[in-house]
């Protein structure tokens, strides 16, 4: 506990009652408490008023008497939470009289003084029942069950206002026949938010002139416009000037994206030995096009192909073979995405431009051997706008961050119940690289012949009417060599070519039809009927044979025509079986229309159904939808918003539909009269999981991006609403064809989570529709943010701290067995009616088996890991995200038996205390899959230190500095030991391990390598047995200067 302020009051005897303000005192001067108190402003420029009251001031009212105490206390504390937490109701006028306190109030001012509450007993809220405190009996009264008018006025009372708890015996209220509602405490995070949109960064550096003279000359394809001329190159650190409508009048409508992957380049991190991959790939999803992972790409150090190194320029990316070989004259990959009237819907131009415009491209790095993730970083669009120029490419060099999430530990300082008072520990960001991509965006003229065949344009009507589909116009014959002058025009079939049952009844001899009656349900197969077919063309030859053979035989002529007339019966049968069923089709068809819907995940499709009456009678309509995905807008307020976005212009009614039970909506038709019906069609669920990108590469596909609606597009859903007039009588009916289209992703997240635990992360959204420069906690005009999921199972909410703090989405999953991968959707809004979301997440849960290791940091640290083979033989191997502090046994590629059991031996030395996690992998190097996986936990504690060094270097490019410690064998006997360094990046041994005899003195070399910047390190020098385990632990504290 630490004394901020402190004051001090005497009563006087005089007085029994009153109201007292107090200056706070603070600083160097001494107190009740005889502790340190932190200092007080510096008093020199203030005036003698401002000094007393600059520190800060308490106020309180007294009374010596018993009645009068409770009294005021309740009024002190009534004021106080109204000041705190604002009623919602309207505010009381004037004239009326004063409400009552609440006895409930009182008992908060009244509880004594205990210990502090810890987060998990700030997740409850108090009592609301008054406690026995230390003021006696008489000064708490127990309240009548019903709640009184001023509880009424306090919905949230029972809040805690200090972190104390009352710890006195308490008798149990036996009074209240209902049990009382807990209140919540006032929203507190208690896990480290992820703030979206900041976890990766652009660079701020430039390359050099060496360096992009080096990327000019490697021999990267260059980008060329439609008249084979280079592409006009803009920086990016130039400002875009957007013209929405100068980029829709462009004559160049088709645009060509181009993405070129230059170089991964290696970045210095103050002495970390991260490790370096050897080869990488990509993923990332453009626009609605499929998610993209591009192939193994081998990184190749410039000194290889002969060249210097210059800056941060290090390797060159160059495409893998199926063979695993790789040519270093061809660097580089290269997708391009086509985006085109022929790709776009009608009027969705403006929607990409503002995408481009907007928008940042999220690119994830991957090891192409470990099948770890490297990091991740974002690149803007913005630059792709040519704004009427033929083509444009701009060069960035990305920062490639990893963000690292410890285990969940949080360090709370403050008053828990006040907004923005948790500090959060435990994620930061790591970079790991730098990547050096060019996009360039090239138009091209369109022509409406280019239109693919099987591309349609979507209905983009807001306004489906069912007048023309009140009556059946008929049918004709089509006559070979007519005229066709009527629209619907039906050919007619034959019987056996429409209907498989009564084809297979045709096609089977009456002594089968009888031995096969009981299984007359196993006709409809399709494999059966061909075999009848040919049977039935094998008879009919042997019979007109035999025929030609016996001449005109009276029993084949009589054979033949009795099969003539068993088939026209049983046609005959068929057709009055199935006229009730034919008439009752045509008709509905008849007051069936088609619309077709292009939807999106999370996306609203507003349209209006104007339905007629066609009858002369009034109709009270019911609507019948098949689809929980389609609904009928029922709020006029939601009807006007939709309305307003899509601009129509039809007219609005006021408690147009009837709801009640399980019935569907009604409205009332009168005579001939047409209503539109406002329907809404929403969805969030995604149809297909979408690629696991990260579970392994896919194998080249060409330089083309694979276009939405391929063979991977959803196929499309059939939804259909009924109208039912009277009578349960149909009046029409409203087909669907849903055809889902792919949608924007924003943002990508990833995390790693034991398997089968729930996740449980904070996302922050960034600050919305606030302006620059506003204060910290006042309120603005903030949107109401709202949240969808499109996996039912995961738990996806969002509560507001307080007005002008920042919002958190908060998400819990189940994680499933490892090395499962789940992935779903999270969609964000800023309208109460979730008409279109302003950001989209793709959200991937890697589900791995967790191993708590708990270690000390230079000691080594052995377990052991079962491995279970799969159905083949693999060739496998293990990596790890930190391998100098986590080893394997076996280090190279082994054998895994199919169906067998083998353990990997796992050695784990840390370099630093503290709790953190380690990824393991075991990947198949033949076929680069994802074998098993792990998540080790390591729990590290520091040894203890028995002697201290200190020593003073130069900072800078100087000669390293050669010092002495000497070691004293403690033992009688000689022992080997061993020598380990906390940074070995700037401490080298002369010999890693010496022999020493019993009682004998070992002098130990030190070698301090010279490092780039100032200040001050702790080393610390770990001596080991023979078996590794920590004997002791020297510390030497370096200073450079």
């Amino acid at each position: 506990m630490h004394l901020v302020r402190w004051a001090a009051w005497a009563p006087s005897p005089d007085t029994s009652s009153g109201r007292v303000t107090l200056p706070l005192q603070g600083g160097v001067r001494p107190n009740p408490s005889h502790c340190l108190v932190y200092k007080v402003p510096s008093s020199s420029m203030s005036s003698e008023e401002v000094t007393q009251v600059e520190s800060g001031t308490v106020q309180f009212q007294f009374s010596l008497g018993t009645e009068e105490h409770l009294e005021a206390s309740s009024e002190c504390v009534s004021s106080t939470q109204a000041e705190r937490q604002p009623s919602k109701k309207p505010p009381t006028s004037p004239a009326s009289p004063p409400k009552p306190p609440s006895p409930r109030l009182a008992a908060t001012q009244d509880s004594p003084v205990g210990p502090g509450l810890s987060i998990s007993q700030l997740a409850a809220s108090p009592p609301s029942r008054a406690r026995c405190g230390s003021a006696g009996p008489s000064s708490l009264q127990r309240g009548s069950p019903q709640p009184s008018p001023a509880q009424a006025e306090f919905p949230l009372e029972g809040r805690i206002s200090h972190l104390e708890v009352d710890l006195s015996p308490a008798p149990l209220v036996l009074e209240s026949p209902v049990a009382e509602q807990l209140q919540e405490l006032p929203f507190t995070p208690l896990h480290a938010p992820i703030v979206a949109g900041a976890q990766t960064r652009s660079s701020g550096s430039k390359l050099s002139r060496a360096a992009l003279a080096l990327l000019q000359s490697s021999g990267f394809p260059e980008i060329l416009d439609a008249n084979k001329q280079p592409a006009e190159a803009v920086s990016p650190a130039d400002p875009v000037t957007f013209n929405p409508q100068k980029e829709e009048a462009d004559c160049l409508q088709s645009n060509e994206i181009v993405l070129q992957f230059l170089a991964f380049s290696r970045v210095s991190q103050d002495g970390r030995e991260t490790p370096w991959p050897e080869t990488v790939y990509f993923t990332f999803q453009f626009y609605r096009f499929p998610p993209s992972t591009t192939p193994r790409l081998q990184l190749v150090q410039l000194d290889k192909m002969g060249k210097g190194s210059s800056g941060s320029l290090s390797h060159i990316l160059v495409p893998i073979d199926k063979d695993g070989c790789f040519d270093a004259g061809s660097p580089g990959f290269q997708l391009k995405f086509v985006v085109d009237p022929g790709f776009l819907k009608p009027g969705e131009l403006r929607w990409f431009v503002r995408y481009l415009a907007a928008q940042s491209l999220q690119v994830d790095a991957w090891d192409g051997d470990s099948q770890l993730l490297v990091g991740s970083t974002a690149v803007p669009l913005k630059h792709l706008l040519r704004q009427g120029r033929p083509a444009v490419q701009v060069l960035h060099e990305l920062e490639i961050v990893a963000t690292e999430y410890e285990q969940d530990v949080m360090v709370v300082s403050g008053d828990v119940s006040r907004f923005g008072c948790v500090k959060p520990i435990g994620v930061h960001t790591v970079v790991k690289g730098q990547l050096h991509l060019t996009l360039a965006s090239v138009g091209h003229t369109w022509e409406q012949s280019m239109r693919s065949s099987g591309s349609l344009p979507p209905s983009r009507s807001r306004v489906v009417s069912n007048e023309g589909t009140g009556s059946f116009p008929g049918g004709s014959l089509l006559v070979r060599g007519g005229p066709r002058a009527v629209n619907n025009v039906v050919q007619a079939q034959k019987l056996a070519d429409v209907d498989s049952e009564l084809a297979a009844m045709l096609l089977t001899p009456m002594q089968e039809r009888r031995r096969g009656s009981v299984g007359a349900g196993r006709e409809a197969d399709v494999v059966r009927r061909r075999k009848l077919a040919r049977m039935r063309s094998v008879r009919l030859q042997e019979a007109e044979v035999e025929a030609g053979r016996l001449g005109s035989s009276f029993l084949v002529q009589q054979s033949v025509r009795a099969q003539h007339s068993r088939d026209l019966r049983v046609i005959d049968a068929y057709r009055e079986r199935t006229k009730a069923e034919g008439i009752a089709s045509a008709l509905r068809l008849a007051i069936t229309t088609q619309h077709t819907l292009y939807t999106s995940l999370g996306t609203a499709e507003f349209f209006e159904f104007a339905l007629k009456n066609p009858h002369n009678t009034q109709h009270t309509v019911t609507i019948e939808i098949d689809s929980p995905e389609l609904s009928v807008i029922l709020d006029s307020g939601e009807w006007r918003h939709f309305k307003a976005v899509a601009g129509l212009h039809t007219p609005v009614e006021e408690d147009m539909f009837h709801v009640r039970g399980g019935l569907g909506p009604q409205l009332f038709l009168r005579p001939r009269e047409t209503a539109h019906i406002p329907f809404k069609y929403q969805t969030f669920s995604v149809g297909q999981p979408a690629s696991q990108a990260s579970a392994e590469p896919r194998p080249e596909k060409g330089m083309e991006a694979e276009p939405p609606g391929g063979s991977s597009a959803v196929p499309p859903k059939r939804v259909k609403v009924l109208f039912r007039g009277n009578g349960g009588k149909p009046l029409a009916e409203l087909s669907l064809r849903v055809q889902q289209q792919p949608h924007v992703v924003d943002q990508v997240f990833r995390f790693h989570q034991p398997e089968r635990t729930f996740l449980k992360k904070a996302i922050r959204l960034p600050p919305w529709h606030t302006l620059p420069g506003a204060p910290v906690g006042m309120p603005g005009e903030e949107p109401p943010v709202h949240v969808r999921c499109s996996d039912p199972d995961v738990i996806c909410a969002t509560q507001k701290a307080g007005p002008g703090e920042p919002q958190d989405v908060f998400l819990k999953v189940a994680s499933g067995p490892s090395p499962e991968i789940k992935d779903f959707f999270v969609v964000v809004y800023t309208d109460r009616w979730l008409a279109a979301p302003v950001q989209t997440w793709q959200v991937y849960l890697h589900s791995l088996q967790r191993v708590d290791v708990s270690c000390v940091t230079g000691q080594l640290t052995r377990l052991s890991l079962v491995l279970r083979g799969t159905q083949t033989m693999r060739k496998v191997r293990a990596f790890t995200s930190h391998p100098h502090e986590l080893q394997t046994d076996p280090k190279g590629a082994f054998l895994l038996p199919p169906h067998g059991v083998q353990d990997l031996h796992v050695g784990v030395r840390p370099r630093r205390a503290g709790s953190r996690f380690i990824h393991l992998n075991l990947v198949d190097v033949d076929f680069h899959q994802l074998v098993a996986s792990w998540l080790v936990g390591l729990s590290c504690r520091q040894p203890v230190v028995s002697k201290a060094f200190e020593i003073m270097l130069a900072a800078g490019e100087g000669k390293s500095a050669h010092k002495r410690i000497t070691y004293t064998n403690p033992y009688p006997a000689q022992r080997a030991f061993h020598l380990h360094s906390s940074q070995p990046d700037l401490l080298h041994f002369r010999e890693d391990s010496f022999q020493v005899g019993g009682g004998e003195t070992y002098t130990i070399g030190l070698r301090f390598l010279a490092r780039q910047r100032a200040g001050e390190e702790e080393i610390l020098i770990y001596i080991n047995d023979h078996e590794d385990k920590n004997e002791e632990t020297f510390c030497v504290k370096v200073t450079y200067q």
